[in-house]
């Protein structure tokens, strides 16, 4: 999911980058919360989108970030920031194969 005002005010008035990263969610149902976020001009988190699967794995990375593409266009010079989990590697490659992706911790 994403909100229509964080997506216009990303295009418009952010740099490039975005971090994406998953947490596992305990509790009754479980499953997995995908979180695609930048960073304001106040260095302020700025949420872009969100979901939800049953597991972090290849095709549920695939999944989020088709929607994102989806929900953002094409942007130039995008980078991505993730941490080193293969999943999101590879569905970056594989749906924003313009992008450029950075490791981070």
């Amino acid at each position: 999911m994403s909100l229509g005002s964080s997506i216009r005010g990303f295009r418009r008035c952010m740099r490039p980058v975005i971090a994406v990263d998953g947490t596992h969610l305990k509790g009754r149902f479980g499953g997995t919360m995908f979180v695609a976020t930048a960073q304001d001009g106040n260095e302020q988190v700025y949420p872009i989108a969100f979901g939800y699967g049953d597991l972090e794995n290849n095709l549920s990375w695939e999944w989020f970030l088709e929607c994102l593409r989806g929900a953002l266009g094409h942007i130039d010079d995008l980078v991505f920031i993730s941490d080193r989990h293969a999943s999101i590697e590879a569905g970056i490659s594989k749906v924003f194969p313009y992008a450029t992706h950075t490791i981070c911790c």
